[in-house]
């Protein structure tokens, strides 16, 4: 009989007392070791950044590093707060290898909207550090699963998910108004993804449609080769092509 090879398990560690799954731990803990070591080492910060302009240059590692470094200590712990809260809800809904895989999307689309622009336009070629876009894009999609959820602003301003969703969005915008569209790129692009695949409109959902149009025309084109095989000779003869 053939064994089932066993499921490989991130350590128990990694889940903080199983307080999130390991995968979130995992991330969790690279985001604040990476950090701390860019604080000590600014060109480590600078080879980490979503910088499109050395992106076309070959250094293709940024497309996915620049979330992983925040700016200073409090962007640290309020990211991680976010991430902490919001993480585990999506990957409860979506399961871990969809969340896993939506998290990389939004990641890389982002950084990669954000690289083809600057190939036209110079303002998006300014360099981008920090999980913002990427923990926008997350609040974004909580919020669209669950719009009418109640949520407390600094523990004192009860809105719903919906609410503050369209409220980060706008804020964005404010900025993006005052600071210039180009820097916040990856942010409204992060949010775009993220909407799009809540809504069941990314890749996955066209290739699946794909892959099963294609495999009813394979079925239909294997079928049109059947025919109907009728008997000969007497009624008590057995057909020809049994055995």
């Amino acid at each position: 009989m053939r064994r089932r090879r066993a499921r490989f398990q991130l350590p128990d560690f990694f889940t903080f007392g199983g307080r999130v799954p390991a995968s979130v731990g995992v991330l969790l803990l690279a985001t604040a070791l990476l950090s701390v070591v860019a604080w000590q080492n600014r060109a480590l910060a600078a080879m980490l950044a979503l910088s499109p302009a050395d992106i076309l240059a070959g250094e293709v590692w940024r497309l996915v590093t620049w979330p992983f470094v925040q700016g200073d200590p409090f962007g640290l712990i309020f990211v991680a707060l976010m991430f902490w809260w919001l993480a585990p809800q999506l990957l409860f809904g979506w399961g871990e290898g969809r969340f896993l895989l939506r998290l990389l999307w939004i990641t890389l689309g982002a950084a990669l909207v954000t690289t083809l622009a600057g190939l036209f336009w110079a303002r998006a070629l300014t360099p981008h550090l920090g999980a913002w876009p990427v923990m926008n894009a997350l609040l974004v999609a909580w919020a669209m699963r669950h719009p009418d959820a109640q949520v407390n602003i600094w523990g004192v301003l009860p809105v719903t998910a919906r609410t503050l969703a369209l409220g980060v969005f706008g804020g964005t915008v404010l900025y993006a108004l005052f600071a210039g569209v180009g820097p916040f790129l990856p942010h409204f692009t992060a949010m775009g993804i993220a909407y799009a695949l809540t809504r069941g409109l990314g890749a996955g959902r066209l290739f699946g449609r794909a892959q099963e149009s294609w495999r009813a025309r394979a079925q239909k084109r294997r079928a049109a080769h059947l025919k109907v095989v009728k008997r000969s000779g007497s009624g008590d003869e057995p057909p020809r092509w049994m055995n």
